[in-house]
């Protein structure tokens, strides 16, 4: 997304190379393509049509969009950071503006306009709503805690070192810690962020993937003589490979352990062949993926709706035929692009309007006055 990946503002050091990443640009829109795809069929798609033999094949393959945003943030994530040398307060203070805004845009999605009486009454189950973690709360806080491990660990192998063990951590640790908040008493907003049962997408075991991703990118940034994509296939498929043979016997115990694993295997082959599709789409995947924040901010209030405003969910219902699902489906993608892409032209214009004054202030202000 990744969402974590805009573009950068810390200037690389001397040498480094400031050219595009276009397999993580391919991967990047792929992830927020099937996004708005996935939750325009959610939205509108006839019960009778989702038992249909395709759109079973396709929903079991849709568990992995979610867990495919997270792991292009991630990717995006470690990946300018290790290109950029940053490290201590300039990870900080790059990354805390960003993990505010996602958190901002988040509950702006989930604001319960329509039950706003509720709201100000204090009704648990509305506030339960508002302060649930959907997918921006789930990588801002996984790019919370990896902008904190990348500030104090330095060089690429103890990075990876430690956001491997965090992606392992993280679903092994899930069952112990929905047990210990559900038997505590935790103020509402950190409940719903760790583990919360009306979360989609809740810190453990969802960062996970988050973290895998970190992985992927520092561990790619290393290798030159053999393809990315191979790399990301190969493992992907030695993944499922693993959970298929011994994860059944595991599943009982280890469930999200299993379950994690399994989805990285799936994303480790998608991503891998996101990277394989042909260089000429590079001039148009590459803008969606970086704009895949804006996208997404877009397409929620089209697909689902947002406050008091009806998306195609409350307008249709679950009342569509695949063929006629798909096509709304497109028309989303569609009207989500050109609103997003045109918002982040005008936006960057914004920004290199106002450089240009602040730059200049800084100077004015950094100069001696006569008295000195």
């Amino acid at each position: 997304m990744g969402v974590a990946s805009q573009d950068v503002s810390v200037a690389p050091p001397a040498g480094a190379s400031t050219s595009r990443n276009t397999g993580l640009d391919r991967a990047r829109a792929v992830a927020v393509i099937a996004m708005v795809m996935g939750h325009t069929l959610d939205a509108v798609l006839s019960d009778t049509a989702r038992q249909s033999t395709g759109m079973l094949a396709y929903w079991s393959l849709r568990a992995i969009t979610a867990p495919l945003f997270l792991f292009v943030a991630g990717w995006a994530f470690a990946t300018t950071v290790q290109r950029t040398g940053a490290q201590g307060l300039t990870v900080w203070r790059r990354y805390l503006p960003r993990v505010g805004l996602l958190l901002l845009w988040g509950y702006v999605l989930r604001w319960p306009g329509w039950a706003l009486e509720g709201l100000l009454a204090g009704r648990v189950e509305i506030w339960r709503h508002f302060l649930a973690f959907d997918a921006l709360h789930g990588v801002a806080g996984a790019l919370l805690i990896g902008s904190g491990v990348l500030s104090v660990v330095a060089g690429r192998g103890p990075r990876m070192a430690v956001m491997a063990g965090l992606a392992l951590l993280f679903p092994w640790a899930s069952p112990w810690m929905r047990q210990v908040v559900s038997e505590g008493h935790w103020p509402l907003a950190l409940e719903q962020a760790l583990v919360g049962r009306t979360s989609n997408f809740p810190l453990f075991p969802w960062s996970a993937y988050f973290f895998v991703g970190c992985v992927a990118g520092l561990g790619l940034a290393g290798v030159k003589r053999i393809p990315h994509w191979l790399l990301l296939l190969g493992g992907g498929t030695g993944m499922l490979g693993v959970v298929s043979l011994w994860g059944g016997a595991a599943a009982s115990r280890w469930g999200d352990v299993v379950l994690v694993g399994w989805r990285m295997g799936l994303l480790g082959v998608t991503a891998g062949l996101a990277m394989l599709l042909p260089a000429r789409l590079d001039g148009w995947l590459g803008p969606v993926g970086r704009a895949s924040l804006w996208v997404y901010v877009v397409h929620l209030p089209l697909a689902y709706g947002w406050s008091t405003f009806p998306g195609l969910g409350s307008r249709l219902g679950h009342s569509q035929s695949a063929p006629a699902a798909l096509g709304l489906a497109l028309a989303v993608l569609a009207t989500s692009l050109v609103i997003a892409l045109s918002a982040k032209a005008l936006h960057g214009r914004w920004r290199k309007r106002t450089r240009p004054s602040a730059a200049r202030t800084a100077a004015m202000s950094s100069r001696p006055s006569a008295s000195e």
